[in-house]
C-alpha cells in the first residue's frame, strides 16, 4: 500500500491541475493537455514494452507497479486537463 505521504503528494497534485484547469489562459490550457497527453502516450509505451519484455515474473512486479503509476497520473492530469478545457471552451462560446 502507500504512505500517507505519497497520498497526500498525489492529492496536491491533483488539486494543483484542477486549479490550473480552471484558471490558466485557454491557450495555455490547450497545451498542457497536449503534453500531458503525449506523457500518457510515453507511459502506455513504456508498460506495453514492459509487460511484452518481462511478461508477468513476479520479480518484474515493482516494475510494473511503476509503470501503471506513471500511466495512471499521466491519464489523471489528462482527464483534469480536458474537462477543464472542455467547461472553459463551452463559457467562453456562452459569453459569445
Amino acid at each position: 500500500m502507500h504512505d500517507h505521504e505519497t497520498v497526500v503528494t498525489v492529492a496536491d497534485e491533483i488539486i494543483a491541475w484542477q486549479a490550473a484547469a480552471q484558471h490558466l489562459p485557454l491557450p495555455d490550457l490547450r497545451a498542457i493537455l497536449a503534453d500531458w497527453q503525449d506523457d500518457l502516450a510515453a507511459s502506455l509505451d513504456a508498460l506495453n514494452g514492459i509487460c511484452a519484455d518481462h511478461g508477468n515474473h513476479p520479480e518484474c512486479t515493482d516494475l510494473i507497479g511503476h509503470a501503471l503509476g506513471e500511466v495512471t497520473r499521466s491519464a489523471t492530469a489528462a482527464a483534469i486537463f480536458a474537462l477543464g478545457l472542455t467547461v472553459r471552451a463551452r463559457e467562453a462560446a456562452h459569453q459569445n
